[in-house]
């Protein structure tokens, strides 16, 4: 059998160099639609994965702080846990098996609501900035993190909320306008 391959050998040579030469004779566009469908296959599995899209903080009238986590999740049908760190200490979870710092126990509070995950800090120390992460887990883990400073916080007002859902509301109003015309 290995005799057989040797005299194959003599002969490959010639044969390869051709497929070569057709290989390295393609036109530009070709290679760069195999580079392009190539680099597309790779990166598709990070548009499909979950992540934490935005972090924000305030400061509520009874001086609580107020966190909300908004994430995209890859699959809908099960649901995600969150979890809130204030450094490497556990704020508190959605997941009940995730047991709080003593520091943070019956003062936190992390309700998951429809894409955002929101954390209720009552006794809130405004002393110092420190980082606070918000982790989404599902199939993976994704995280942000934010650095809240208590003396440069910002007061949550409906004012701040009807900002980030004006768009949306503004749709909604004139969505009769737009289909009458």
């Amino acid at each position: 059998m290995l005799s057989y391959f040797a005299k194959l050998s003599y002969k490959l040579p010639r044969y390869r160099t051709t497929a070569v030469s057709i290989e390295l004779n393609q036109p530009p566009c070709c290679k760069a639609m195999k580079m392009y469908l190539l680099t597309a296959l790779c990166l598709l599995g990070f548009l499909s994965a979950q992540e934490v899209t935005e972090l924000t903080s305030c400061l509520t009238k009874e001086k609580n702080l107020r966190m909300d986590c908004k994430y995209t999740l890859t699959d809908t049908s099960t649901k995600p846990t969150c979890d809130y760190k204030q450094g490497t200490k556990v704020m508190g979870s959605t997941d009940t098996t995730v047991k709080p710092d003593s520091t943070f126990k019956n003062r936190a509070n992390v309700t998951l609501m429809d894409k955002m995950c929101r954390l209720s800090l009552t006794g809130f120390s405004e002393s110092g900035a420190k980082n606070y992460t918000c982790i989404i887990k599902q199939k993976t883990a994704a995280d942000r993190t934010a650095l809240v400073d208590g003396k440069a916080l910002a007061t949550c007002s409906a004012f701040s909320t009807l900002l980030q859902t004006g768009p949306a509301l503004l749709t909604v109003m004139l969505l009769p306008l737009l289909l009458y015309v």
